[in-house]
């Protein structure tokens, strides 16, 4: 990323969104882990649960926690690898869906960044997501993560981001998985 970013463009996002529903806690999804050298560990789940939009995935290395997010991952996402860990140590690692409405696509030419703002309507929101679909992709990823409340974000643009669709989507965490537990070599 440029150290200084000219805003080069603004977008206008309305979010009319309605209260954001989640499913109960507690519904276990299979999450599996192996430790795949003394300092990586590789993760991998399935889901195909109607509504689910996407994952979050989380870690501890207390049991009590607590949990710092690793990543938001769209629902093709099925797998992560967490690496150059600290040898020696216990990772817990548990995944979290995430559901909620997006905005309209907002399709932008970009030399360097855009600024995207929105109207938030929903009263219960976890954050916002801001999305990205690349020129050729069919499939939207999750770019920035923006707390709940706030109606602004900007981002930069590297090279092969300069032509692509972008949306908002407001989330909310829903089901948690089961937790895995692994400890690194030294």
């Amino acid at each position: 990323m440029r150290g200084t970013a000219r805003i080069a463009a603004s977008a206008a996002l309305v979010l009319a969104l309605s209260a954001c529903s989640a499913s109960p806690a507690g519904t276990e999804q299979p999450l599996r882990g192996v430790l795949a050298t003394p300092t990586d560990i590789d993760l991998d789940w399935t889901d195909g649960r109607p509504g689910v939009a996407g994952h979050m995935l989380e870690f501890a290395t207390e049991e009590t926690g607590p949990y710092t997010v690793l990543d938001y991952l769209p629902l093709h996402v099925t797998n992560y690898r967490h690496p150059d860990l600290m040898p020696n140590t216990t990772f817990r690692y548990r995944l979290r869906t995430y559901r909620g409405p997006v905005s309209r696509p907002v399709r932008a030419e970009l030399p360097d960044g855009i600024r995207f703002t929105w109207t938030d309507t929903s009263p219960d929101e976890d954050g916002f997501l801001l999305e990205m679909r690349e020129e050729n992709s069919g499939r939207y990823d999750p770019v920035a993560v923006v707390d709940p409340d706030v109606t602004a974000t900007t981002l930069v643009t590297l090279p092969g981001e300069k032509r692509a669709s972008f949306r908002i989507r407001a989330f909310v965490l829903a089901e948690r998985s089961n937790v895995v537990r692994l400890t690194t070599g030294g």
